[in-house]
């Protein structure tokens, strides 16, 4: 879009309930119309914090941590990233949206548990340990796995490595740890690549988002993997 453009014209021909498209970018962020009448899905973005702006109509998000924000016509919210949230309409609303160009949205839904692990590497074995850590691909082929990402974040000690893991269910993590996390923990030579480890499992959604938000290191993007299913 490099000339002067209507947003709301560009919506006059969408009948559909549920329609996005980008519309321009500008300094690696995206620029979307959003239309929606009725509920998106629960989701939240791990990299890119998102911005809407309502055009048009009145737009509803929810979160799982704090109350529904109504937002009418000339109304704008950011989203911080990680922030788990969903948006819906009563009737007809077209909004804007900014973020990160490869902004990715990862779906969440009742049950959902979430993983931290938090390690000190070993001495100054800072790149044994993401090279170990980038091969955990072999999750993507696990049932009920969904999403690993993370990367590192300074302390008062030095750098820790964050990891977060988003499983479907406790019981789809539990059957990862009984009959797959071993034998994949094995095969990436990571053991000897840090001195300490801290994990938790959050099971709880405003935990989760709270988890989520205030965990976001430098992305390591070698270290993310994605589900399969």
């Amino acid at each position: 879009m490099d000339r002067k453009t209507s947003l709301l014209e560009l919506t006059k021909e969408v009948t559909e309930k549920h329609a996005n498209f980008s519309v321009s970018e500008v300094n690696d962020h995206c620029m979307r119309i959003a239309v929606l009448e009725g509920e998106y899905v629960w989701h939240f973005h791990p990299g890119s914090d998102e911005l809407f702006i309502v055009l048009e109509g009145e737009l509803l998000i929810d979160f799982q941590d704090r109350p529904t924000e109504v937002l009418k016509a000339n109304d704008s919210l950011l989203i911080p990233k990680g922030v788990i949230h969903r948006t819906r309409a009563d009737v007809r609303s077209v909004n804007l949206c900014i973020e990160k160009t490869n902004a990715e949205t990862v779906p969440f839904a009742e049950g959902n548990v979430l993983k931290l692990i938090r390690c000190k590497p070993a001495g100054q074995q800072l790149h044994a340990f993401s090279e170990a850590q980038a091969k955990w691909a072999p999750l993507q082929n696990v049932s009920g796995f969904i999403r690993q990402w993370g990367g590192w974040m300074e302390t008062e000690n030095g750098p820790e490595a964050l990891v977060l893991v988003l499983w479907k269910s406790k019981r789809d993590y539990l059957n990862f740890m009984a009959d797959h996390h071993d034998a994949i923990y094995e095969r990436t030579n990571q053991k000897g690549t840090f001195e300490s480890i801290n994990i938790t499992l959050f099971e709880e959604p405003a935990e989760i988002s709270k988890t989520l938000q205030n965990n976001t290191p430098a992305p390591v993007p070698e270290w993310t993997v994605k589900g399969s299913g």
